[in-house]
């Protein structure tokens, strides 16, 4: 972003004209992480600082919990304790997310099992249906032909295939 090898910039307001500092409490300070250096220097808190935002790896933090600065230890502890929290929550999304699969899964089974064994007593009950129904038929049809004088011969005869004479 500027010039030179420096990472740090201080940006202050000028009065124009007479290029003198508006206020010594007033700037604008530019950190630019691809310039800081990756060996850790205790004795530079700001670097080291920048090293700890900048750390892309575990080795990184490593190097920095490794100055024995304590503040710097303490930092990258709690960086580990959230990665720990973070894999402990991944997990328990996870087991909770397998049970709500699994329990989806039971709710469409039972689903279907339910719409499969109506279909099926559908069928079967169509099947009785037709079966009364021929009964019904078969049975009003003997009633009719009693009703005209056969005989319980004639109608076996009919019934079963053969003739009478």
């Amino acid at each position: 972003m500027f010039s030179g090898n420096d990472y740090h910039t201080e940006v202050a307001a000028m009065i124009k004209g007479t290029e003198e500092v508006f206020s010594d409490k007033f700037s604008i300070h530019f950190f630019e992480l691809k310039k800081v250096g990756k060996k850790p220097d205790p004795a530079n808190s700001r670097e080291l600082w920048l090293q700890f935002i900048n750390a892309d790896s575990e080795e990184a933090l490593d190097m920095i919990s490794q100055t024995n600065v304590p503040i710097m230890k303490k930092a990258v502890n709690v960086i580990y304790d959230m990665s720990e929290d973070t894999k402990i929550r991944e997990i328990a999304r996870l087991r909770e997310k397998a049970l709500h699969d699994e329990a989806s899964a039971l709710k469409n089974a039972k689903e279907e099992g339910r719409v499969e064994g109506e279909a099926k007593g559908l069928i079967k009950g169509r099947a009785e249906g037709k079966a009364e129904g021929a009964a019904k038929k078969q049975a009003e049809l003997i009633a009719n032909m009693k009703a005209f004088g056969m005989t319980d011969e004639q109608i076996n005869a009919i019934i079963l295939g053969g003739h009478t004479q």
